[in-house]
């Protein structure tokens, strides 16, 4: 049995256990919030708003989904349809009642907005064309996986916008295929390539999300990889890249890795080193805003530090002022040094 079916069966065996706790209602989206964030180059405002779907069709398929994802968790137990999936838009929307412009809207289910399967085509035609209607919004990001980025999909979301930007956002985790096999990804780096293409072709912008230290990485490894796959993908011509530190969730194969000390998330100063080392090299928006760091399961550093290193990290983003992490210090940061050694010589 090859490594990529162990791995998919392990997973299976979880979500078989995780997904008869889902208790989310499809009236209601999971999450919705207004945060500061860079819309186009300038400084502003956005919506954010999580879906309540069936949830991810990778998840739920046969290969049970990426190794560090719980987001299916966050899926409708039951059905959902197109009406409710509408209404969740539009009570959400309300959030952004006293926004003022430059405001982008950020769309994400626990899988793709893309799919039928999750959010069916007229439900995403009439959330567009709502959006559409609002002179705030001046970009409206859609998370999906690569396989539904085709001309159709694309040419509609464009068309429904009215002018808006378009950006597709794809969780491409690493530019490398034998890294990508460990998170049980289930595409290519071809596959998103050929995507992208689509995407840029019809006037939409295109933002990856680079997972930080996936299973089975050491910390210098992580790094290495991270650099590499922002390197590359700034010489593709990627709009933005998003650096996402692996977080600890629970019903995931990586939160099995953790439970038994084989895993460890990524410290707060890779994320550091990573931005310092290629910032002047890239031609792209490079942004970081970490989840639940600080903590056990996400990305930590000695626990006195965590705050600021974190604050410092999300006032980049915003800025891309690489001078707000460079002045960060703390005790800790020699063990942080240390660990990265240590790690490679016990290989």
């Amino acid at each position: 049995m090859t490594f990529s079916r162990v791995l998919s069966k392990a997973i299976l065996e979880l979500r078989k256990e995780y997904l008869g706790l889902r208790r989310v209602e499809g009236g209601r989206p999971v999450r919705a919030w207004i945060e500061e964030d860079r819309v186009l180059g300038e400084r502003g405002r956005a919506l954010v708003v999580v879906l309540a779907t069936r949830g991810c069709s990778w998840a739920l398929s046969e290969h049970g989904g990426c190794s560090m994802c719980g987001y299916i968790y966050e899926g409708v137990k039951g059905d959902v349809s197109s009406e409710q999936i509408v209404n969740q838009f539009k009570g959400a929307y309300r959030k952004a009642s006293s926004a003022k412009p430059p405001m982008a809207v950020k769309i994400f289910t626990s899988g793709s907005f893309l799919d039928e399967n999750e959010v069916p085509e007229d439900a995403q035609n009439k959330i567009l064309w709502f959006i559409s209607k609002d002179p705030r919004v001046k970009e409206v990001v859609l998370e999906t996986r690569p396989s539904f980025v085709t001309v159709e999909n694309v040419s509609r979301c464009v068309q429904a916008l009215k002018g808006k930007q378009l950006t597709i956002a794809v969780g491409l985790e690493t530019v490398n295929d034998k890294v990508r096999k460990v998170i049980n990804k289930g595409f290519t780096f071809m596959e998103f390539k050929k995507a992208m293409d689509v995407a840029k072709a019809l006037g939409a912008r295109v933002k990856v999300y680079l997972l930080v230290k996936p299973p089975f990485l050491r910390e210098e490894e992580a790094i290495i990889d991270t650099e590499n796959s922002i390197i590359t993908l700034s010489e593709m011509g990627v709009d933005v890249i998003s650096l996402n530190p692996c977080t600890v969730h629970k019903g995931t194969f990586v939160e099995l890795l953790w439970k038994k000390g084989d895993y460890r998330p990524p410290w707060l100063w890779s994320l550091v080193k990573i931005i310092q080392d290629v910032y002047r090299e890239i031609d792209t928006t490079l942004i970081c805003v970490p989840v639940a760091s600080g903590s056990p399961r996400g990305p930590h550093n000695c626990g006195v530090c965590d705050k600021r290193v974190d604050g410092a990290l999300r006032k980049f983003s915003l800025s891309q002022n690489v001078s707000e992490i460079e002045k960060l210090s703390c005790s800790c940061k020699p063990e942080w040094e240390s660990y990265r050694y240590e790690e490679m010589i016990s290989m």
